[in-house]
């Protein structure tokens, strides 16, 4: 199932700001999954298998069951809309999330989890930023303010916000598994409204020889900045015409052209972290070894 629009909240404008500002006030726990990303994103725990609002971790693996933390109580209006609107026996994970000059690169989430279509993950826009896009295998797209989205995140997907502005969100984890239908994450049938159409992001043709001109970052790429050159092959695809997926085949082939084997290795290593395979807990690192 691609990316979809599954309905739309009609949020209280007035109601939600109050609680925006209450989340930019939170303190920020340490973040688990920081080597996805470069800026500023922010995850604040709301709901999750401890009940621990430092506790950042995805559990599953292990298919947990979820519960508020404290601050969720912090931020009521929030709180109202996940009870109202969605199912919380079917909701196991929901992090207030900012990012602002920020990027998250080309992966795919549940590969160390086990089977993709035990989890279901949607995300809802609390405010609306024209310069924020999200991508997965198929497309580009703006996701606006109210919109619940499903992320299909089993695809290989990236995200950017290259503003400073903030574009807060709630991400939403559901237990699914067999006979699970989308309308299930809904507490009511009739928010279920699919016909709902995305609003699609711009993006210019890729040149024809765009691989070959990316080569010439063999002449400078290093262990100091081959991170940074991840990332920006990885925001490519956002603007221009390109497959998602071919970032890590660009960043390969320009440590091949270095001629370097560690930075090979490095190149290598993070394109199965990222998207092909990965265990529980496991943590990388665009560092040698």
């Amino acid at each position: 199932m691609a990316s979809t629009i599954l309905g739309r909240i009609p949020f209280d404008d007035e109601r939600i700001a109050k609680d925006i500002a209450r989340l930019e006030s939170m303190p920020i726990p340490q973040e688990p999954y920081r080597v996805f990303t470069t800026g500023t994103w922010l995850n604040i725990n709301l709901w999750n298998a401890s009940g621990d609002h430092t506790d950042g971790f995805w559990y599953g693996h292990e298919q947990r069951p979820g519960r508020p933390t404290p601050l969720l109580d912090e931020v009521p209006y929030l709180r109202e809309v996940l009870t109202t609107w969605f199912d919380p026996d079917r909701l196991t994970m929901v992090r207030g999330r900012n990012v602002v000059e920020f990027s998250i690169i080309p992966h795919r989430d549940f590969i160390e989890a086990g089977e993709v279509e035990q989890f279901f993950r949607v995300i809802v826009l609390l405010e609306d930023n024209e310069h924020s896009v999200n991508s997965d295998e198929d497309m580009v797209f703006h996701m606006r303010k109210g919109e619940v989205w499903f992320l299909d995140a089993a695809q290989v997907h990236a995200a950017m916000n290259m503003s400073s502005r903030s574009r807060w969100s709630l991400c939403l984890d559901f237990a699914a598994g067999p006979g699970f239908q989308p309308a299930d994450i809904f507490a009511r049938p009739e928010f279920y409204d699919p016909g709902l159409r995305p609003t699609l992001a711009e993006r210019k043709p890729a040149a024809s020889d765009l691989p070959e001109r990316l080569r010439a970052l063999s002449t400078v790429v290093s262990r100091h900045n081959i991170k940074d050159i991840a990332f920006l092959l990885g925001r490519i695809h956002l603007t221009e015409e390109a497959p998602i997926g071919a970032s890590w085949d660009w960043l390969i082939d320009v440590t091949r052209q270095s001629g370097d084997a560690e930075l090979i290795d490095i190149a290598e290593r993070a394109k199965k972290f990222f998207i092909l395979s990965r265990e529980v807990g496991e943590d990388f690192t665009f560092l040698p070894r």
